[in-house]
């Protein structure tokens, strides 16, 4: 009788517990896991704070380098103190805890705020003004915040039939600047750097229609992204190689606005790739999930 009770207390210790139904995490589908892939709920939400920091951090140094006589001639007193402002607001953006589409809307706001206040010879991007031409600088700005936006969107989401769409009407969006560069291009009156960095940003724009291609891959839309954010920018820099550049337009002044475009542009277009993020990815996931269901 003893030995049946041991025996019995042996085997209930040798039993392995089972959890109940109720405490087992859920299993994680295959195609759950493909349409996180397909259809990210949040992409990009962590570097984008590390970008923005990046970015506040080169808006600090712009407006020190201002505060000491480096920049366009042409820009207002307070150009410095704007990039300061700006340049505390982004942080402020990245380091704090908001929520997804509130940061995305803010860093898309500073980013624009920083592109009106440079049309009026003012902030960061004081010297954009500096060779005339508004609506050559407004064809510049909107192609590289809507463009590269798009192409972001269509990487991360390159199974939805929307992203082309969108990428399609950016693309639309960005035929005015790529038009004005072919005339700079073909303008033998202007100096060569500048000829050759109008005709960069002409290719530059065309190769945003690398991302049309299938929805098996991301057509490379990041790196594309990349291309139209910076090559605008290294296009203003090289003027001052150019018989543009001179005492009488400042010192470093095309490199300095250059540096305030790429900051400009990675909030607004980064922004703006979020805020569309957060208004379709709902229906990016549905559309995956019943694609992967009718296959």
């Amino acid at each position: 009788m003893a030995e049946d009770i041991s025996n019995d207390s042996a085997g209930a210790v040798d039993t392995p517990s089972i959890a109940p139904d109720s405490q087992r995490p859920p299993p994680v589908l295959a195609s759950e896991a493909l349409r996180d892939e397909l259809a990210p709920h949040q992409p990009a939400a962590k570097p984008t704070r590390i970008w923005l920091v990046c970015v506040a951090l080169s808006l600090a140094s712009l407006g020190f380098a201002q505060r000491h006589g480096v920049g366009a001639l042409s820009q207002t007193a307070d150009s410095s103190a704007l990039s300061f402002l700006f340049a505390a607001s982004l942080a402020a953006t990245a380091l704090l805890p908001f929520p997804y589409g509130l940061r995305a809307g803010v860093t898309t706001l500073i980013g624009l705020a920083v592109m009106g206040v440079g049309l009026a010879g003012a902030g960061p991007l004081a010297g954009l003004a500096m060779d005339g031409g508004l609506s050559g600088d407004l064809a510049r700005l909107l192609a590289i915040t809507t463009l590269p936006a798009a192409l972001l969107f269509r990487a991360h989401y390159r199974a939805y039939r929307r992203a082309r769409v969108l990428l399609g009407i950016a693309f639309a969006l960005s035929l005015p600047f790529a038009a004005l560069q072919g005339v700079v291009l073909l303008d033998i009156s202007v100096s060569g750097v500048v000829r050759i960095a109008a005709g960069v940003n002409a290719v530059a724009v065309a190769c945003s229609l690398f991302g049309f291609v299938g929805g098996q891959t991301t057509g490379a839309g990041a790196v594309w992204a990349a291309l139209v954010l910076g090559v605008p920018a290294i296009d203003i820099a090289a003027r001052e190689l150019s018989p543009l550049a001179g005492p009488d337009v400042g010192i470093l002044a095309y490199p300095t606005t250059a540096v305030g475009l790429v900051c400009a542009s990675i909030a607004a277009s980064v922004g703006l790739f979020q805020l569309a993020a957060l208004a379709f990815a709902a229906d990016a996931r549905n559309q995956s999930l019943n694609t992967e269901e009718s296959k």
